[in-house]
């Protein structure tokens, strides 16, 4: 059997598609795969906190006389193409924690600078901190396994472990795919005072608030205080797209260190922070990340897919085209050559 010139270039083009499809997909798929800049996404969450001290006095309030606030929380996460690059993208997280008088009780306004691949921040290139580990999101096409999320209080990340995938269904979008993390950690000293309350106090009033009056600091001495803080929360993330959709749990606890020095540490809590998100926003939150879905499998799984199936359908029409047996010489030019 003997291929022709064209049967034989079409096999090269099948095996080449062939060859392409997995190297599209591990090498040069995730090239296309970036932080966009039209992230706009809005999250809503219900809670209190639970104020186990005066924060203007600092002095503690009697057991069962704790004040607590119920809380509507707020936050926007939105692209700033304007301040980002090619290789950077640059988010706004807007938070604001409103009592039911309208108050303002907690409320940031941060900027995060995100490796377009990645997902993790970068020093510099117009975030409000430098920043390691991932917040916001986790990395696009993350795994069951654990990651480290950027606290600003602690100014350091914190492991979030990988506990389960479950589903989830937005408005329109059903059975979304989604792995359930974990944070838990004991308390570790705050970067900065929480919830407005000052960063030092005179000795007078530390006294008070260790109950020991007859501790050797001087009334009018100003103390600088340690802020400690705890947390266990649950957070969920579509891991296509690394975005966190829901916060079924969140429990943060604030405390001072109310032991001598050289003693064990005794945590006094001062206010516990706790919330959770809305059924109906985690629905809204679900379709407004499912939205790249399509981008996402066109990029990973059809094309590939396409050269794939392309490139075994070339090679078998090439082998059939080589199949065919070589045209019968005309019998004229068979009689004319036996005459002579």
């Amino acid at each position: 059997m003997k291929f022709s010139k064209a049967s034989i270039a079409v096999i090269i083009i099948g095996v080449v598609l062939i060859i392409l499809a997995p190297v599209w997909r591990w090498a040069i798929a995730p090239q296309f795969i970036k932080v966009p800049d039209d992230l706009n996404i809005t999250s809503v969450y219900e809670g209190t906190l639970t104020l186990y001290a005066n924060p203007q006095k600092m002095t503690l309030l009697p057991e069962g006389q704790e004040e607590i606030v119920p809380l509507t929380i707020t936050r926007k996460d939105t692209s700033v193409p304007t301040k980002s690059n090619s290789n950077v993208a640059v988010v706004r997280e807007q938070v604001a924690a409103k009592a039911p008088n309208g108050d303002v009780v907690i409320s940031w306004d941060r900027y995060f600078a995100m490796d377009r691949k990645g997902g993790n921040n970068v020093a510099g290139n117009n975030s409000d901190m430098d920043r390691t580990g991932y917040y916001i999101m986790l990395p696009m096409g993350a795994g069951k396994k654990t990651y480290q999320i950027w606290d600003d209080d602690l100014k350091k990340t914190g492991s979030a472990v990988f506990l389960k995938e479950i589903t989830l269904n937005g408005k329109k979008h059903k059975n979304v795919k989604v792995y359930v993390l974990n944070v838990k950690g004991a308390y570790e000293k705050m970067a900065t005072p929480p919830l407005g309350l000052p960063a030092e106090l005179p000795g007078s009033q530390v006294k008070q608030i260790l109950g020991n009056p007859n501790l050797a600091i001087p009334d009018a001495t100003m103390i600088a205080i340690d802020y400690y803080k705890k947390t266990d929360a649950e957070l969920v993330a579509e891991p296509r797209t690394g975005a966190f959709v829901n916060i079924p749990k969140y429990h943060e606890e604030y405390a001072v260190n109310a032991a001598l020095p050289g003693q064990p540490p005794n945590y006094m809590k001062l206010a516990v922070l706790e919330y959770k998100q809305s059924s109906e926003n985690v629905s809204v939150v679900i379709d407004d990340t499912a939205k790249y879905f399509g981008l996402l499998d066109l990029v990973t799984l059809w094309l590939p897919l396409i050269f794939l199936v392309v490139g075994l359908i070339l090679m078998i029409v090439g082998f059939f085209l080589g199949r065919r047996p070589a045209a019968m010489p005309d019998t004229m030019d068979v009689d004319r050559q036996q005459k002579q």
